[in-house]
C-alpha cells in the first residue's frame, strides 16, 4: 500500500475514534443528568411533602415515610389510609390523593418498612400482621383513631389485615384486585357496593 493511501486511512481511522469518543463523552453526559435514587428513593421528589414516623420494631431503630395531605375542599372530618402494593410506593396515589383530598378528606399515604422511602432492614418479618401494627402507631401517633382503608394489590391484603386486626378502628374498605381487569373485590359476607365493604 502506498504512503498516501496509508496516511488516508489512517486519517479516518482516527476520525472514527474521535466520533466514538465524542458519542461516549456525550452519552457519560447524558447518564450524569440521569436521577440518581438512593436505598430511600433520595432523589426521587414525592407529590406532597414527605414526613416520617420512628419507632422500634423487631429490636431495630426504623423510619416509616409518609405523606399526611390535608383536605382541598371544605373538611369532611373522615380521614382515608391507602396501601400500596409490593412495586408501588406511596407517591403511585397521587390521583386518588388529589381526588380524595379534593372531595374534603385528610389522606394518609404510607411507605411500608422495606419499601421506597421508608427504611429496609436487613432482618425483618414482614408479616402483613407486623405491618398492620406498624401502620396502627403511626395513626395513633398523629390522633388518628378511625379511618378508611384502601388497598391494592398486596396493599389490600394488608388492607384486610388491618381491618381485621383492629375492625374498631375501620369505617370502610375499598380493595382493589391486582388483575388487568380492574374489577373491584370487596370483602365478602358483607353488605357491599362496588369496590367498598362497609363495616
Amino acid at each position: 500500500m502506498r504512503l498516501p493511501a496509508l496516511l488516508s486511512a489512517a486519517c479516518a481511522s482516527i476520525a472514527v475514534g474521535c466520533v466514538m469518543v465524542a458519542g461516549m463523552a456525550e452519552a457519560a453526559r447524558a447518564a450524569d443528568d440521569q436521577p440518581a435514587y438512593g436505598p430511600e428513593l433520595q432523589g426521587f421528589d414525592y407529590p406532597w411533602p414527605v414526613s416520617y414516623f420512628s419507632f422500634t420494631s423487631q429490636g431495630e431503630a426504623l423510619r416509616m415515610a409518609y405523606m399526611d395531605v390535608k383536605p382541598m375542599a371544605p373538611a369532611n372530618g373522615k380521614t382515608v389510609v391507602l396501601f400500596h402494593g409490593k412495586n408501588f410506593c406511596a407517591a403511585t396515589w397521587q390521583d386518588t390523593i388529589s381526588a380524595l383530598t379534593g372531595a374534603g378528606y385528610r389522606a394518609i399515604a404510607v411507605d411500608q418498612i422495606g419499601f421506597c422511602k421508608s427504611s429496609k432492614p436487613a432482618h425483618y418479618q414482614f408479616s402483613l400482621q407486623q405491618l398492620a401494627g406498624n401502620t396502627h402507631a403511626l395513626l395513633a401517633s398523629l390522633g388518628i383513631s378511625r379511618a378508611t382503608i384502601i388497598g391494592h394489590s398486596v396493599g389490600g391484603m394488608l388492607g384486610l389485615r388491618y381491618a381485621l386486626t383492629f375492625p374498631d378502628d375501620v369505617d370502610l374498605r375499598s380493595i382493589r384486585s391486582g388483575s388487568r381487569t380492574g374489577r373491584r373485590k370487596a370483602c365478602p359476607g358483607r353488605a357491599s357496593t362496588p369496590g367498598i365493604s362497609r363495616n
